[in-house]
């Protein structure tokens, strides 16, 4: 799948720096298709210590150390065979690291030392107010935050200061992990099981059916959701997940089909309930 996405000019893939299966399997792959200097590699790097927002502050040290930050770094370009990654992102951010321990400075250094092209924040789920400062900081390259048909607070806010200091944006969750592409029934061992509990997965169910019945019957949903993702001038990208062939060629027929038009996506407003 992943060869041909490659075939079909995708030139992005990001990839949890500390997933060991599927960065080998990335490995693999890029140098099998010699395919190492056409792929932008976008790194979210692994926290040191588990956590989940909203909770008590969690220093950056603890986190995202420098030593640890460099060393993954340097692990993904040998594992990946890759000069150097697109971008290094800290995950799950919090807006108290900026002035924090010292991830900026060593990110900093492996930019000077071209094993990353860029550096970059990833806000955890609805929390779009977490990445303001740091945007506005000129600091950073990119911001990947969660925006869809369901969660379009972004483009009030976060994006129109993306656009005015020249930050990149990659959009994430465009199929909201994966209800709005038709699933919402996950295997015992999927973390989306607990994420859709019994009355939000209910009421996700609901409103995805209203959303199918404005949908042209030539379109899918998820079709929908995706071109929606893709259509704010201020996305460089988006990050969605595939599973296999079928969901690959979708995928790529919905980029294909554009941006959807103005109209579009006024109509679509009425479906937001999650920001």
């Amino acid at each position: 799948m992943v060869a041909l996405a490659l075939d079909h000019g995708v030139n992005a893939i990001e990839i949890g720096a500390g997933n060991d299966a599927s960065v080998r399997l990335l490995g693999d792959v890029l140098r099998r298709e010699n395919a190492g200097n056409r792929v932008h590699v976008f790194a979210r790097a692994t926290s040191l210590v588990p956590f989940d927002l909203p909770s008590p502050h969690v220093p950056v040290d603890d986190a995202y150390p420098g030593r640890h930050l460099r060393a993954e770094t340097e692990a993904l370009l040998s594992t990946l065979g890759v000069e150097r990654l697109a971008l290094q992102q800290l995950h799950a951010w919090c807006p108290e690291w900026q002035h924090e321990g010292d991830w900026l400075e060593t990110l900093d250094r492996l930019r000077a030392e071209g094993k990353i092209a860029g550096l970059g924040v990833s806000l955890f789920d609805h929390d779009v107010t977490a990445g303001f400062e740091i945007v506005a900081s000129g600091l950073i390259d990119a911001v990947q935050a969660m925006y869809n048909i369901f969660d379009p607070a972004p483009a009030k806010t976060l994006f129109p200061l993306c656009q005015k200091h020249d930050v990149g944006v990659i959009a994430r969750s465009a199929l909201y992990y994966g209800a709005l592409g038709g699933t919402l029934d996950f295997a015992p061992d999927d973390w989306r099981r607990v994420y859709f509990f019994d009355a939000h997965r209910h009421e996700t169910g609901e409103r995805v059916e209203r959303l199918r019945a404005e949908v042209t019957p030539d379109r899918s949903v998820a079709d929908t959701a995706l071109r929606f993702s893709l259509s704010h001038p201020a996305v460089s990208t988006v990050a969605v997940g595939m599973r296999n062939r079928a969901q690959l060629e979708a995928n790529l027929q919905a980029v294909l089909a554009g941006p959807l038009d103005a109209d579009r996506r006024a109509a679509l407003a009425g479906h937001a309930w999650l920001c």
